[in-house]
């Protein structure tokens, strides 16, 4: 593996360290609930949730996300590194810098949230993906762990991918706070069992929820 792979890996992922227990989700429901969808592109994972959710549940933040995106069906959000985020728009602009100084010093964040329309399957046909059904209980308080993890709706700049767009995040990156442990923790906290860590592989990550669910 080389220098450049590793360190994309650890920086955004961490190590796989032990996984939660099978056994029943309070957030999942197979039969009636509403899909949410978990998406990997490589470096970093993503949580979708649809604009429904958004107008149920959503407060100020939601709001002005539905304003900013009008014609959205579903928003992506993703968690991680400002600097990291903003200077490594694809795999090929790692760089040790970059990778090093995200890796081994708390930093700045940001939330990325992009959207689009139709289903989610077909706008990242080459990313790995599940999808979960949740409850309107899960579907709560999983906005209300994005939402929360937001300074400001005001955008500092366009996103990676599609109609996008980047915000001034809440805590710090680090080895052991990376964006898919972001997603893990989004889904624990609204009932939805998830490799736990604070560092997961994004393979480990996938596994684990695509076993489950």
């Amino acid at each position: 593996m080389s220098w450049k792979r590793w360190i994309a890996t650890a920086l955004l992922l961490g190590v796989v360290s032990r996984f939660v227990p099978f056994g029943a989700s309070d957030g999942y429901d197979r039969d009636s609930g509403t899909p949410v969808w978990v998406f990997d592109h490589g470096y970093h994972a993503g949580l979708i949730l649809p604009r429904s959710a958004l107008e149920e549940y959503g407060s100020h933040h939601a709001d002005v996300w539905m304003t900013q995106f009008p014609d959205a069906d579903w928003f992506e959000f993703g968690w991680g590194d400002r600097g990291f985020y903003f200077e490594v728009p694809t795999f090929e602009d790692v760089t040790f810098a970059i990778g090093a100084k995200a890796l081994l010093w708390p930093s700045e964040t940001v939330v990325h949230v992009a959207t689009g329309t139709g289903s989610p399957w077909t706008r990242f046909i080459h990313s790995q993906g599940v999808e979960i059904p949740v409850t309107d209980a899960a579907l709560s308080e999983l906005l209300a762990f994005v939402e929360a993890s937001v300074v400001s709706t005001g955008r500092l700049g366009p996103g990676l991918y599609g109609v996008s767009a980047f915000y001034e995040g809440r805590g710090q990156y680090h080895l052991f706070q990376t964006c898919n442990s972001w997603v893990s923790q989004a889904l624990r906290a609204a009932g939805i069992k998830s490799a736990p860590a604070p560092a997961v592989l994004s393979s480990g990550l996938m596994w684990d929820l695509m076993r489950r669910y």
